[in-house]
């Protein structure tokens, strides 16, 4: 959802050429912030209708997006990460 926000919002912009995305920093502070007033203003509301409607716009996989996750398909999940220093 978030991630659907700040492209909306051109915090975060698809390269369709490169088939990559990039942060564009001027924008990423004021999106975020939008953002979570609309969040906890639906909060405070209550309001089923608008939250269902928010999360119906930006709870999905665009295009774009599953365009990069199919990328992903060949790399192994199997791989189990070891941090020694949080232990």
């Amino acid at each position: 959802m978030q991630f659907n926000y700040l492209t909306d919002e051109g915090a975060i912009k698809f390269n369709e050429h490169a088939g990559t995305f990039s942060i564009d920093h001027a924008k990423v502070k004021e999106a975020v912030r939008k953002l979570t007033h609309e969040l906890l203003t639906l909060e405070a509301e209550g309001s089923y209708d608008k939250a269902k409607a928010i999360l119906d716009k930006y709870a999905l996989i665009r295009p774009p997006m599953k365009q990069a996750l199919d990328k992903l398909k060949e790399v192994p999940v199997d791989i189990e990460p070891v941090f020694p220093l949080a232990k």
